[in-house]
């Protein structure tokens, strides 16, 4: 009876594929094509299968090492641009680095700071929700600028806007309005409501705050009303 090696390229290339990293789909392809080469390779000669199944376990627990290395370094690098949903509701849930922005001078509507031209809406006058500080921060690959806005001691919100071309969304209660979709989802306890400003992605969690709340809000722009 023939030993056969603790573990095949094939099941070592199973786990490969649950790695939970956001590794480049060329790179899986390349990774598969490898593996397929050398069983091919590995099992030509079947009189050889005893004497070869240490180097062969050994060659592709060195690929999968490989991978793996090489996934991390594109996930943690910034090179992905798989922004998840999750990181960019987190972002919105800390708590401010920087004071809140000043008033556009040019447009009482809008705060004077932007993402790529994306403003930030001003509420207080309007509708008593004030700015009470903002943080930067920088999530696979996409800049993020996040902007808080309280009402009253109880009701508070994180709105973020994030840089580059906006990730595939999918998932929650969809609404449609005025030709944009919003998706509503909760994350860690709060509300959060998700669209597109021209083609940004735009997250606004909150606590305190109904969906009629979040709808209103996220469509200020094109509403020009709040209601709660």
């Amino acid at each position: 009876m023939s030993e056969q090696p603790p573990h095949s390229e094939r099941e070592i290339a199973e786990l490969i594929r649950a790695i939970d990293v956001p590794a480049p789909e060329a790179l899986h392809r390349r990774i598969d094509a490898l593996i397929a080469e050398h069983e091919q390779r590995g099992w030509r000669h079947s009189f050889l299968t005893r004497r070869a199944a240490p180097l062969r376990f050994g060659l592709a627990a060195a690929l999968a090492l490989g991978v793996i290395a090489a996934a991390l370094v594109v996930g943690l690098s910034g090179g992905s641009s798989a922004l998840t949903l999750h990181t960019a509701v987190a972002l919105t849930l800390r708590p401010p680095t920087t004071a809140a922005p000043a008033l556009n001078p040019h447009n009482r509507t809008e705060l004077a700071t932007n993402v790529e031209g994306v403003a930030f809406p001003y509420w207080d006058d309007r509708f008593g929700w004030r700015s009470t500080g903002a943080r930067s921060d920088r999530a696979d690959g996409h800049a993020v600028e996040t902007v808080f806005y309280a009402r009253g001691h109880d009701q508070w919100i994180g709105y973020a806007i994030v840089a580059g071309k906006a990730p595939m969304l999918s998932g929650g209660v969809v609404e449609q309005r005025g030709g944009t979709t919003y998706r509503f989802v909760s994350e860690d306890g709060a509300r959060v409501v998700t669209w597109l400003r021209d083609g940004h992605l735009c997250v606004v969690s909150g606590h305190g705050v109904t969906d009629a709340t979040l709808m209103a809000l996220a469509s200020w722009h094109s509403r020009g009303m709040l209601s709660s």
